[in-house]
């Protein structure tokens, strides 16, 4: 019996813990991201690969904020999930290539800091074969990358800028 006492008590230990580590974000952190976004609403905090992530809807446009964990911000997914959110020079650099052809997935603006230009990427699926792309673009229209996510289910995070 006191087995199972101990084991409901670990179990609810452990949720107490994990609600209270996504509900109260570091002061810094909500600081930067108040004066990044200060309208945002419905805001939900996440952790991935180390980062706090912020993930909110402002203007139909779903945004994801990206700061590491120690406040700083290291960058923002805007999910326009459309060639005509892009500079149209992007749009018809991707339709004039071959990938053009599949399933388009997803267009997402990444804002990056440093005065660094954002990276559009364009996420397109084969029709007939699981092969999954990703390709990078300037707002320049300058292809950057293109990258097979087939394996890897193309989760876009800091790292692919570094």
């Amino acid at each position: 019996m006191k087995y199972w006492n101990f084991k409901f008590f670990a179990v609810g230990m452990f949720i107490l813990v994990s609600l209270s580590t996504f509900a109260q974000q570091p002061t810094d952190l909500q600081t930067v991201f108040e004066k990044m976004y200060p309208n945002a609403t419905d805001v939900q905090w996440s952790k991935k690969r180390g980062y706090q992530i912020a993930t909110f809807i402002e203007n139909n446009v779903g945004i994801n904020v990206w700061f590491s964990d120690k406040g700083k911000w290291v960058m923002t997914d805007n999910d326009v999930n459309s060639l005509e959110a892009v500079p149209t020079v992007v749009a018809e650099k991707f339709m004039a290539s071959t990938l053009a052809a599949g399933r388009l997935r997803y267009v997402r603006v990444i804002d990056l800091p440093n005065n660094q230009p954002p990276v559009i990427i364009i996420d397109v699926q084969s029709w007939n074969s699981p092969e999954e792309f990703q390709v990078f673009y300037s707002p320049t229209g300058e292809l950057l990358q293109t990258l097979n996510v087939t394996e890897t289910g193309g989760m876009i995070y800091p790292g692919l800028f570094d």
